[in-house]
Order: C-alpha cells, then sequence, then structure tokens
C-alpha cells in the first residue's frame, strides 16, 4: 500500500515546481505553458508507477528534470541571442570593468585589514607627538670610526645629555632581535631595553597592567612589558597575562604589562620592552642606540641637536655632530609616510620603464583623431592602470603580510619592505595587461573588440601580412595586429567603417 503514496507525493511535488516556474514565464503563454508542463510530468510518473519502475533513481530523474524546467521559462521570457548579445557587451564596455576593478579594490581594501594598520602606521603613536624627540646616531660611531656602541657608552651619553636646558626625561635605549619561547615553536620577535622612565617620558600608559618604574631597577630587574600585536596574536588577548612568566633569549621574564595599540617608538617590529641593566655590558650597532627625551616649550629639534652636539664635544668625543640626529615623533610618522608613498611611486616608475621599454612605441595603438575621443581613450587607461596598480600594492601587502604570519607567526619590521619588492613585478604585469586590454579596444567607444580572425600566411611576416583583424561590435571599426613586429611596415592599423555597415550591426 506504500505505492500510491510515493505515486502522489512525487505528483504533487512536480505541480508545485510547475506553478513556481510558470510565474516567470510571460502572462500570454503562462497557462498554456503550465498546462503543458503538468500532462507531461503526469504521464511520466504514471507511466513509471505502473510499470513498477518508480525507483529513488528515477524519482531523482524527475527531481532534475523539474529544475531544468527554471532556465527553460528564463529563455520564454527573454531572448536567448538578446541576453549573450547584452552580456558581451556589458562585460566589454569600460564601465562595466572599471566598476569591476572599483568594487574588487574596495573589497580586497575592507578585508586585508590594511586600512587599519595604515591608521596605526601614520597615526600619532603617543600623546602630544611633537614634544616627544628621538635622539639617534648616525652608524658611524661616536668618533666616526667605529660602528657598535658599548652600553654603559651610551649610559653616560645619556647622562650627559640631561644636561640640557631644552629637553627633559632623557632615557637611553637599545633594541635588536631576540627569541620568545612558545608552547610551540620559538619565536623571533624585536626587543628593546630601555631606562625605568621609557614610557613616562613617552607619555604611555600601558593598555592593561603597567610600565616601568624608577623603583623597577631595583625590585623588577626581570620584567617585561609586550606589545598589544604579540599580545593579541600570540597569547589570544589573554586579560591574566600580567604576572606570568615568559622565557626570551633563554631567561624567564615576568610580564609587567601590555602597551597600546598605537604604540610605535623606535621600531614597530619591537614586541617585548624590558630594563636595562647597568651592571651587564653589552654592544649593539649605533643605528639601533639612541634616547627620548621631551622638549620644553621654546625647544625645537633642530635647537636640542646642536645644544646635544655641543654637550658631547664638550665631554671628550670626537666629532659628534655628524652622529647625533634629533627628531620628534611627529616628524618620524611624517618620514615613515613620505619614504613609503616614494618606495611605491619608485616601484611604479619602474614598472612603467620596464613595460615601455619591453614593448614598441605605438603598443596602445593607433590612437583617436578626435581629440575628445582622445581624451576619453586617455582617461579611461589612466583610471584603469590606477586601479590595478592599487589593487595589486595591497594584494601584495596581504599576501606578505599573510605569509610572514604563517611562518613565522608574526609580522616582522622589513614585512613591509618586502611588500614593495613583490609589488614591482606586480606592477609589471597589471600594467602590461592594461597595455594589452587597452590595444584591443574600440577608439571610438572602448569596448572590447570581437570577432578575431587570422588572415595573411603564418611564417610569412618580412614581407607579407600576417596577424588578426577585431572589429567593435558597434561597427565603428576594424583593428589589425600583427603577429610580428619583425617587418617595420606592418604595424597596428585602424580602420574606420562607413556608414553601409551600420544596418549589419544593428541587426545583431
Amino acid at each position: 500500500m506504500w505505492f500510491p503514496d510515493r505515486l502522489r507525493a512525487t505528483l504533487w511535488r512536480c505541480r508545485v515546481m510547475v506553478w513556481v516556474a510558470s510565474w516567470i514565464v510571460p502572462t500570454p503563454e503562462r497557462v498554456i505553458w503550465r498546462s503543458n508542463q503538468q500532462r507531461r510530468f503526469w504521464h511520466w510518473c504514471h507511466f513509471l508507477g505502473e510499470t513498477g519502475q518508480l525507483t529513488p533513481q528515477q524519482r531523482l530523474a524527475i527531481a532534475r528534470a523539474c529544475w531544468q524546467i527554471f532556465p527553460e521559462a528564463f529563455w520564454l521570457r527573454f531572448d536567448r541571442d538578446q541576453f549573450y548579445a547584452g552580456l558581451r557587451s556589458l562585460i566589454g564596455s569600460p564601465i562595466a570593468l572599471l566598476c569591476a576593478l572599483a568594487l574588487a579594490t574596495t573589497f580586497t581594501l575592507l578585508s586585508s585589514g590594511i586600512v587599519g594598520s595604515a591608521r596605526l602606521a601614520f597615526s600619532a603613536p603617543v600623546a602630544d607627538a611633537d614634544k616627544v624627540a628621538l635622539v639617534t646616531l648616525d652608524g658611524r660611531g661616536i668618533n666616526g670610526k667605529f660602528s657598535r656602541t658599548r652600553s654603559d657608552t651610551l649610559l653616560d651619553l645619556a647622562s650627559i645629555w640631561s644636561r640640557s636646558k631644552l629637553a627633559d626625561g632623557f632615557t637611553p635605549f637599545s633594541w635588536g632581535p631576540g627569541t620568545l619561547l612558545l608552547p610551540s615553536r620559538d619565536l623571533p620577535v624585536g626587543t628593546a631595553r630601555v631606562g625605568p622612565g621609557f614610557f613616562s617620558t613617552a607619555g604611555v600608559k600601558a593598555h592593561l597592567g603597567r610600565t616601568f618604574t624608577p623603583a623597577d631597577a631595583q625590585a623588577c630587574l626581570n620584567c617585561v612589558v609586550l606589545s598589544y600585536a604579540l599580545w593579541e596574536r600570540e597569547f589570544r588577548a589573554d586579560p591574566g597575562i600580567v604576572g606570568k612568566a615568559v622565557i626570551l633569549n633563554g631567561s624567564h621574564r615576568t610580564v609587567l604589562g601590555v602597551l597600546p595599540a598605537n604604540f610605535r617608538v623606535i621600531s614597530p617590529g619591537i614586541a617585548v620592552w624590558g630594563l636595562l641593566d647597568p651592571a651587564t655590558i653589552f654592544t649593539n650597532f649605533q643605528r639601533r642606540v639612541g634616547a627620548v627625551a621631551r622638549l620644553k616649550p621654546d625647544a625645537t629639534p633642530a635647537r636640542l641637536q646642536t645644544e646635544l652636539s655641543d654637550l658631547t664635544e664638550s665631554a671628550g668625543y670626537v666629532h659628534p655632530s655628524s652622529q647625533i640626529q634629533v627628531v620628534s615623533l611627529a616628524s618620524q610618522v611624517k618620514r615613515n609616510l613620505y619614504s613609503t608613498l616614494s618606495l611605491l611611486l619608485l616601484g611604479i616608475a619602474c614598472a612603467v620603464l620596464v613595460v615601455v621599454l619591453r614593448r614598441s612605441s605605438n603598443s596602445l595603438g593607433p590612437l583617436p583623431t578626435e581629440t575628445m575621443d582622445r581624451a576619453s581613450w586617455l582617461a579611461f587607461f589612466a583610471m584603469k592602470s590606477a586601479l590595478l596598480l592599487v589593487l595589486s600594492a595591497i594584494l601584495c601587502w596581504w599576501l606578505v603580510h599573510s605569509i610572514a604570519t604563517v611562518i613565522g607567526g608574526s609580522t616582522y619590521q622589513a614585512t613591509d619592505e618586502y611588500s614593495i619588492w613583490l609589488f614591482l613585478p606586480a606592477a609589471i604585469v597589471a600594467l602590461s595587461w592594461s597595455v594589452s586590454d587597452q590595444q584591443r579596444r574600440c577608439r571610438a567607444c572602448l569596448r572590447k573588440l570581437e570577432l578575431p580572425v587570422e588572415i595573411g600566411r603564418l611564417g610569412s611576416v618580412l614581407l607579407n601580412w600576417s596577424g588578426t583583424e577585431m572589429v567593435c561590435p558597434q561597427g565603428h571599426g576594424v583593428l589589425y595586429l600583427p603577429d610580428s613586429t619583425a617587418n617595420s611596415l606592418d604595424q597596428d592599423r585602424w580602420s574606420t567603417l562607413d556608414d553601409s555597415w551600420r544596418d549589419l550591426f544593428r541587426a545583431q
């Protein structure tokens, strides 16, 4: 007695599918189409039921046939040829390409996380960043001969600079690479050793826990402060991290606090901050040592640099003026911005040069003769190339940062530089495609040329024509592209079609 129920259920499903699909059919044909489809499935189901063939496989075939009536109904309402022609026209139009590139760029920009990183990288790292001075050395050594400095020399310099009348709170720092032992792996990180008053001079308050105080130089010499990125990524933003022990360079350290997310002083790759131990003597590169200070109301970095040079020379150091550099943290942020933009522009310039050198001077093909058409032609090429370059830059940044995070577990200081180096070949590829796409577009409407036809004889390019002809779908003209540039007489040619061709293209 199960047979009638199965047949009745199958018929009911088919009737519902036909009824839903019939609303896609145009109104004059809807009743007849619905009746024919229901009659078709009624006979099919009853035949299978009477012959005992209404098996699960046959019911699956019936379900597939029910779903196939939806595209059939769709093509009854919309002409298939006109639909495909309109779709090709939309895909080949310049507006569609620009919109697709703009949407891809916007989606990649929002999903890659570069917006937040850029906002942090180019915003003020501390409050009153223009009043916090960063004193560094240029790397040639105090006496112009050595590239390394001992820690006791650095402490002596900080003591000498403390006599300044233009700034106070001089606190030394020294930074370099280190290794943080995690449960799963050894993580290479940037580390820094600073004086107890470093964070108070910079005006930084901890996001979690606290920063160093003068009393920590005696009571908590093995304490460390973590960067926000390290705490969030490696410790899963554990609110109970304060007071726990970590192993840095083989030594146990106690976590004292976590710094704010926007704090980026000296180097953005520094993840662990510890205290300078006057009893431990070590050396470091000149470019990795210095001091921070807070400028007084009427002081400027330039005046402070001159004063510190005089104080250092008076203390017995030779030619100090060429080694000491003083900048405010606000100026350092601007320098980072200018350096990043300069490297990006340099990469774009190199990419343009490579594309120009590897292509002939008429790589874009013959330009339109009318002034307005030429302006539209060049404007479209400029906007398309700009969107492609921006999209390439974002993708390179996202790819390098993702690889660094997966392989190393953190983002290193040189990751942005690696992104720029990857951007160079990506920009070459993007501009090459932009030129190739522009070459194959109509000189009047900027639509993608269609119907490529090979003409001439292959392998005979020195004295004969051999290439590809493409036509504008609107009938504006025909473009000839040679297979080879070996024949200087055989170049790109754009032939405008006269009015006698309009009826043919209008029919299509």
